[in-house]
């Protein structure tokens, strides 16, 4: 009688473990299920000081982002003069995956009338690369009488970007942002899909978990 509770104990560890395997290669096949526009590449980001004409760019302008005529990422100033911070966990301009060289341009109320703008020597960026985190500083420049400071189209910048040689230190305030792999972003369709990539993950790894613990208390069957 011991020995059969014993062997139905056994078979009922063995299908649970089955059970286990199976979510897991559902787990793994999920990529393939989904459709990949679900499932897109990690966005990069830029950060640091904006300026037209030599002035901080007020609170309230907007730096866009293009590759060629697409729209590829934006953000409106907290302050004035930056429009993204070296803060893991504050604001910066997130780009989407895009195939090109990026442009950036700007719209303030005090140029152009509010109507968005680029600088006079267009500022640029070779390419997407998916996951960079990169301090570019923005020098717009919109009157024929204004120099531009050395660098990559008119904007300095490090951390992967290369660039100019001239930097400014961000300034920093606490505030509460999401962060999703080092990256504060109000971009909601972005932040919903990285997150559940995570959510995906952390479950996988539940899973493995609670295998490997059946393995180990499993009993053997003589």
């Amino acid at each position: 009688m011991l020995q059969t509770s014993t062997l139905l104990h056994s078979q009922s560890k063995v299908l649970n473990m089955k059970n286990l395997f199976l979510a897991i290669i559902v787990l793994f096949a999920l990529p393939s299920i989904v459709s990949a526009e679900n499932f897109p590449l990690f966005p990069m980001a830029f950060y640091g000081s904006v300026t037209i004409d030599g002035v901080a760019a007020p609170a309230g302008s907007s730096v866009l982002v293009y590759s060629g005529t697409e729209l590829a990422g934006k953000v409106t100033l907290q302050e004035a003069g930056v429009y993204g911070y070296d803060n893991p966990t504050r604001q910066k301009l997130v780009v989407r995956e895009v195939v090109g060289e990026l442009t950036f341009r700007i719209k303030a109320p005090t140029v152009n009338g509010g109507v968005e703008t680029g600088s006079i020597a267009p500022i640029t960026h070779h390419d997407f690369v998916s996951g960079e985190t990169i301090e570019k500083n923005l020098s717009f420049v919109t009157k024929a009488n204004n120099t531009v400071s050395s660098g990559e189209g008119g904007g300095s910048s490090s951390g992967g970007g290369g660039g100019g040689s001239s930097k400014k230190k961000v300034s920093e305030q606490v505030q509460p942002a999401l962060m999703v792999f080092g990256i504060a972003t109000s971009t909601s369709e972005i932040e919903a899909k990285i997150i559940l990539q995570k959510q995906i993950i952390v479950l996988l790894t539940q899973l493995i978990k609670l295998l490997q613990l059946q393995l180990l208390t499993a009993p053997s069957v003589s």
